[in-house]
């Protein structure tokens, strides 16, 4: 359960200087009921759910982590931080890093410039889905709108499986699934703070900011509060300008600041309910697991002593998923003029060994043998900016220092998509709805008007058939990742790699700490060359992987010791309808 603190204590603790904040983490096995079905989850130093990060803008922090699973390897992403001159921190596996092997260390060391709602979550092999995530807040004096709130709650919503996601990940991206429709497995509950039945005791008249964030692996969720003024004051670390909503809608890895304003008189003696619901279209209604609990309530409580009223059903508002309508704060105009243009049309279907896969112009990304960062630091400077040296199916794009993107992306698939930006929050010029139901071809992308000060944001969906138009600066040397944000789809391909200036990436003398490469060599992978190793031809490529693995279990340790491409089978009967080992 996450815990508020009363703003005049941050206020306080904000007029010190920046400081750091350090943790240590020991990442293992523990047992876990979150919605009465007990199973293995990964906790950090023996507890579930994993712990909140508060911290003040200016913050130095440092985790120590140790991974203690046992049989997976691991990796943190911080969602949503920059991580300007510190990209080694980042986070992904085989991007920035190499994955943690068990018993190894690993330390991230970064400073914090950003204020606002983030998380932080597993970035190999799906691993998130098994509960290796929490919430982080940026607490900042210079806020604008600190004379709206007297408190803060951190409030997470999240999808729950029954099955760990080796098995889970193994069945989607089997030839068999592909079979059967190629369905992405369905959740089985929805989860607030990690939990069911919360209670968010609140005094009458307070003024309540909800730090409201999405960790979960697939669905999108509405949020709805009982008879309660909601205004967002902030998005994906953006600070808006106040807007009053009914619902908050928030696809998979989104994030809302919202002030809750408490009743007075009598309507502050009863209680009121916090409904979060997951959006049913998403999912293929032949695999919804049956008994799936949909909703998930919580509580405002203005009286203990008072009856928790039941949550009431409420009707989707659709304009919720409307977040262009946001304006920043700061007024930001659209950036111009655009020096480069890209465009990215995904596409999801058959790949050619019969698995699900996913792809941007009909690359699927396949992780290399060097992790892309790696390539990056250690490429002759004649070669760094050449996008070959990455690797064809690590869809790597050069951006040269100081460039205007404009990043066109086109749905031609009939489900809806989340789409992060590592190290950049982008500016939204325009985006399409949906195409109509059985469309042939998506809808053809408009000139769209860029708006005075265009909504910004990490994660931004792209409605079926429909698309989007982005633009940030490169000014933020390193190796950047856009994908969606569904967890299947990562693990079936659907990710892109930015290349950003690389010539002053080089310039920085990065210092990859000693646990960083301890790490890669416990794993036997090779931490200088281009993407099959080589460093005598940087453009002999001979040895890169361009088909994703057959037997994919995620970041199960055995597959990562013998190969990171081809993995070994295990005997699994998938007519079962569970078959999920106990890993702990």
């Amino acid at each position: 359960m996450y815990s508020f603190k009363p703003l005049i204590v941050l206020q306080l603790a904000a007029l010190a200087w920046a400081g750091t904040v350090t943790y240590d983490w020991n990442i293992g096995w523990v047992k876990a009921a979150p919605d009465g079905l007990s199973r293995p989850v990964i906790g950090i130093n023996g507890k579930w759910p994993c712990p909140a990060i508060e911290i003040n803008v200016g913050d130095r922090v440092i985790v120590n982590i140790k991974n203690n699973l046992g049989n997976e390897t691991t990796a943190i992403h911080w969602h949503g931080l920059f991580q300007k001159g510190s990209n080694q921190m980042d986070g992904p596996a085989m991007v920035t890093q190499c994955p943690i092997a068990p018993g190894n260390s690993f330390t991230h060391n970064f400073v914090v410039d950003q204020p606002g709602t983030f998380w932080y979550h597993a970035h190999v092999g799906g691993q998130y889905i098994d509960g290796l995530r929490g919430p982080i807040v940026v607490h900042d004096r210079q806020s604008p709108h600190l004379s709206l709130f007297d408190d803060e709650i951190t409030m997470t919503v999240s999808d729950w499986y029954h099955d760990q996601a080796p098995n889970l990940i193994n069945y989607f991206q089997s030839p068999l699934n592909m079979q059967r429709g190629g369905s992405e497995p369905v959740p089985n509950a929805t989860l607030i703070n990690e939990a069911q039945n919360v209670k968010f005791n609140i005094r009458p008249g307070g003024k309540y900011l909800f730090h409201i964030i999405n960790m979960g692996a697939f669905a999108a969720q509405y949020v709805n509060f009982e008879q309660h003024e909601l205004w967002v004051v902030e998005i994906d670390g953006v600070y808006t300008v106040p807007r009053k909503v009914n619902q908050v809608f928030l696809t998979a890895a989104q994030r809302y600041s919202v002030v809750v304003i408490g009743k007075k008189g009598n309507d502050a003696k009863k209680n009121y309910a916090i409904t979060t619901s997951m959006n049913l279209d998403m999912f293929d209604p032949g695999v919804i697991p049956p008994g799936i609990n949909n909703n998930a309530t919580a509580w405002l409580v203005y009286d203990n002593s008072k009856p928790l009223p039941p949550s009431q059903g409420f009707a989707y508002d659709l304009a919720a998923q409307e977040d262009t309508v946001f304006t920043p704060f700061d007024q930001q105009p659209a950036l111009g003029p655009v020096t480069h243009s890209i465009t990215l049309t995904l596409a999801i279907g058959e790949g050619d060994q019969g698995q699900n896969r996913a792809s941007f112009n009909g690359i699927s990304y396949v992780p290399q043998k060097v992790p892309t960062l790696y390539t990056a630091l250690s490429a002759p400077a004649d070669k760094v900016a050449n996008p070959l040296i990455y690797g064809v199916n690590s869809n790597a794009m050069v951006l040269p220092y100081g460039a205007i993107v404009e990043l066109t992306v086109i749905n031609t698939d009939g489900g809806p998509h989340p789409f992060h930006l590592h190290s950049h929050n982008f500016q939204v010029i325009g985006r399409s709805g949906p195409a109509p139901d059985g469309f042939t071809d998506p809808l053809p992308v408009a000139a769209y008007t860029p708006p005075k000060a265009p909504m910004r944001r990490d994660v931004v969906i792209v409605y079926a058939g429909g698309n989007v138009v982005l633009r940030w600066k490169v000014d933020n040397p390193g190796v950047t990742l856009f994908h969606c944000h569904i967890e299947w789809h990562v693990e079936a391909g659907l990710t892109a790699t930015f290349i950003e200036a690389p010539k002053e990436l080089q310039a920085q003398n990065l210092k990859i700490p000693d646990n960083h490469l301890e790490t890669c060599k416990a794993l036997n992978i090779s931490t200088k060359g281009n993407a099959a190793g080589n460093t005598n031809d940087w453009l002999d490529l001979t040895g890169a992987f361009t088909e994703p693995p057959l037997e994919n279990w995620g970041a199960l340790i055995e597959v990562i010791k013998q190969d990171p491409h081809r993995r070994k089978p295990h005997s699994r009967d998938w007519n079962r309808k569970r078959s999920t080992p106990v890993y702990i």
